[in-house]
């Protein structure tokens, strides 16, 4: 499909349906082609990438942090949580 830059404005619609079609879509410019849209290819995560992907998000398991919500609300508490602080 090809579409030229002012119709995409009008027809965005025309350009995701192309793309849930699976289509290319060129986008031109003065005649002249501006880009190319392609579709999302999806991904599936292999056993690698999923294990790297285990071992990065679980490189501070041993810095006593207990849950991810209790680090938050311990960055955000600020330096100064009690009046005692003052």
């Amino acid at each position: 499909m090809r579409l030229t830059a002012s119709q995409l404005q009008s027809k965005h619609k025309a350009l995701i349906d192309a793309l849930k079609r699976g289509e290319i879509v060129e986008i031109t410019y003065h005649g002249q082609t501006l880009g190319v849209v392609h579709p999302a290819v999806p991904t599936v995560n292999s056993k690698e990438q999923e294990a790297a992907m285990n071992e990065f998000f679980g490189m501070h398991r041993d810095s006593g942090i207990a849950t991810v919500e209790d680090e938050l609300r311990n960055i955000r508490k600020g330096r100064r949580s009690e009046l005692s602080d003052l």
